[in-house]
């Protein structure tokens, strides 16, 4: 048979298919009014497993596993058209709501700002950024810029989340899981690193380069091509400061010209870093839910069934509601037999019904759903 003619008997299928799916969906919508009125949950396993095992006994041994793909991806079309028609909620779109009645300030030009490390820090340079006005209050680590927001010492902080070089930052990310917060901004930082050390020394005097461990591989190829050793430094700022202290001229720093300056380096050579598209993504962080104005992009995190598909299932909401998912990180949970927190960061309204309903969808269905923050970046 011609490939033409092939193709018309498809479509004719695909007709009927269309026709019998959208009859399918009128049934859904009647199953959504009885499921609202009786209170009964959207989501039926045992019956889509049921539905599942019979329509895949009579098919063919080769294709048993494609109708199961296929009839899960309807049940998932349909639970999301009832949920649609239901309005889902939860404690977290009861709390958005909220926000959403009273109305969304804008961010304040004046603030009190965690960070780690000390003066000349990029974390500071962000906090700048967000705020015209601000008093950076310099703290040892990761973790203590998220106890002085939970302690009330500062009303936020700032925390470096990812580089367009060298990946997330995976500390802060663990440590998301242990702190109450909430992201209300983001930004990207354009990050230029130099080769700083003592006065009177030369690029052939050093042996040694310390800095952060992001920093370090940023600058992987130059630190190799240099053969260099590499120690790594709670902080860009940090390290600065120790080579000054240090006096010794086979050391030298690998931090901005800022932290250059601010710890009396002599700058040996600029932008050592691999890539002149390097750019970290910072965060601000605040204690209480608060949404200010121009919020379009939101993080999330939950964790999943250790089962097939579960990821699938949920990228799968994203994709029917045409959410854009921009990042998307998994970290093991420990102590756990192989179990993950998935962190999910996607574009979307708050305003939106849709998405609200979406985000009830992921608390209700996770013992270990947190969202993380509606926020503009």
């Amino acid at each position: 048979m011609e490939l033409g003619k092939i193709r018309e008997k498809i479509d004719k299928v695909d007709d009927e298919i269309t026709e019998l799916y959208l009859k399918r969906m009128e049934l859904c919508k009647e199953v959504a009014k009885v499921k609202a009125s009786s209170g009964k949950a959207v989501s039926d396993n045992s019956r889509e497993k049921e539905i599942i095992f019979r329509l895949a006994k009579t098919a063919p041994e080769e294709l048993k596993m494609y109708v199961k793909e296929v009839y899960e991806t309807v049940f998932f079309t349909s639970r999301a058209y009832q949920s649609a028609l239901i309005g889902k909620t939860s404690k977290t779109v009861e709390d958005l709501k909220n926000l959403i009645e009273k109305g969304f300030d804008n961010l304040p030009a004046l603030a009190t700002v965690a960070c780690q490390g000390i003066k000349g820090a990029n974390s500071g340079v962000a906090a700048q950024k967000f705020f015209p006005i601000s008093n950076i209050v310099y703290v040892k680590n990761f973790e203590g810029v998220f106890g002085a927001v939970e302690s009330g010492l500062c009303e936020y902080g700032v925390l470096p989340i990812e580089n367009s070089t060298a990946g997330s930052v995976l500390e802060v990310y663990d440590l998301m899981r242990k702190h109450n917060f909430h992201i209300v901004k983001a930004a990207r930082l354009r990050i230029s690193h130099c080769l700083a050390a003592v006065d009177g020394a030369n690029v052939s005097d050093i042996k040694t380069v310390v800095s952060h461990p992001q920093a370090l591989m940023q600058c992987d190829e130059f630190i190799k091509k240099s053969n260099f050793h590499a120690e790594t430094d709670e902080n860009t700022a940090i390290a600065a400061k120790r080579v000054a202290e240090s006096g010794d001229k086979t050391v030298a720093a690998i931090c901005s010209k800022e932290c250059a300056s601010a710890y009396g380096l002599k700058i040996l050579q600029a932008d050592v870093q691999d890539s002149d598209a390097n750019y970290t993504r910072f965060i601000l962080i605040q204690k209480d839910l608060c949404v200010y104005k121009g919020a379009d992009k939101m993080s999330v995190m939950t964790s999943l069934p250790h089962e097939s598909g579960s990821l699938n299932k949920i990228l799968g909401r994203f994709s029917a509601l045409g959410l854009n998912l921009t990042k998307l990180e998994s970290r093991p949970i420990a102590g756990s037999d192989f179990e993950f927190m998935f962190y999910f960061d996607f574009e979307g309204d708050i305003t939106d019904k849709n998405v609200q309903n979406l985000i009830a969808g992921l608390e209700n269905d996770s013992e270990n759903f947190v969202f993380l923050g509606a926020y503009k970046e």
